[in-house]
């Protein structure tokens, strides 16, 4: 995470995930310019910083155990899975809630949509989880478009092949549910997707512009756009992060292309 916030800031800082010389020299590099003590240390004046220029999060789902008391004081925002499809509600979403609001952590609710179940009946789904996410704190709704997953290759491999063979119909899904969400809670909800996913099912797809997008790329360098966007909002940058607070090794991580008022004014 310090590695990534560095690196986004324009400080050379490679994401290796060890504190060496290069990562010492970029935090010093970051203490110059901010005024702060050049020890090369991360610590509680630094973080600070770091939190305010470029917060950063997580998204999460029943995959992930976390325990609210002991997580990172680096995580800023939070999304947690609510529903998929018609009718599927995450089991640890109505667990997580409440400490997630107790921490002052800004905080959204997302929907994984599938190709399947209707604009409306997916909108239904997601719906009941408001107003409980509508809060001082909360972020717009997020609807995560992406790769289908079956039970079975054979059935992952239908699935999207349904979207290759009923592209405009699937491109008509997404738009209905953005327009019926933002309708019902007056907020613009943020699109979450990979620029591979886009190109090979939604080519020449540009009219979602104006919802602020969420790009899943892990790599060293800032993401590639899909196209009809010309910035990133959050950026997933891992997808198997370990940090304190969170079991396990698979959890997603997130940064923001803005500072931290910024976030709370999204």
């Amino acid at each position: 995470m310090l590695q990534r916030a560095l690196s986004l800031l324009g400080f050379d800082c490679t994401m290796d995930g060890s504190f060496g010389p290069g990562t010492q020299a970029a935090v010093q590099a970051f203490q110059t310019a901010q005024g702060l003590d050049t020890d090369g240390a991360a610590g509680v004046s630094t973080w600070g910083a770091l939190n305010n220029l470029a917060p950063q999060g997580m998204d999460i789902s029943h995959f992930n155990d976390v325990q609210w008391d002991s997580l990172s004081p680096q995580i800023q925002f939070v999304y947690s899975k609510y529903s998929q499809g018609a009718a599927h509600k995450d089991p640890a979403f109505n667990t997580n809630l409440p400490p997630i609001k107790e921490s002052g952590i800004l905080y959204g609710a997302y929907h994984f949509l599938t190709f399947q179940d209707s604009a409306q009946e997916q909108a239904d789904n997601f719906m009941q989880c408001w107003p409980d996410v509508s809060g001082p704190n909360a972020l717009p709704p997020m609807l995560d478009v992406e790769w289908q997953v079956g039970g079975s290759d054979a059935e992952t491999n239908q699935l999207n092949n349904f979207i290759t063979n009923n592209k405009t119909a699937c491109v008509q899904i997404v738009a209905d549910w953005l327009s019926i969400v933002s309708t019902q809670t007056g907020r613009t909800p943020v699109i979450y997707t990979a620029k591979g996913f886009w190109n090979e099912y939604f080519s020449g797809v540009t009219q979602f512009g104006n919802n602020p997008l969420w790009i899943a790329a892990y790599q060293q360098q800032s993401p590639g756009l899909p196209p009809g966007w010309t910035k990133y909002a959050i950026w997933q940058f891992s997808e198997n992060a370990s940090i304190p607070g969170v079991d396990g090794g698979s959890l997603d991580l997130d940064i923001f292309n803005g500072t931290l008022a910024e976030l709370k004014s999204l």
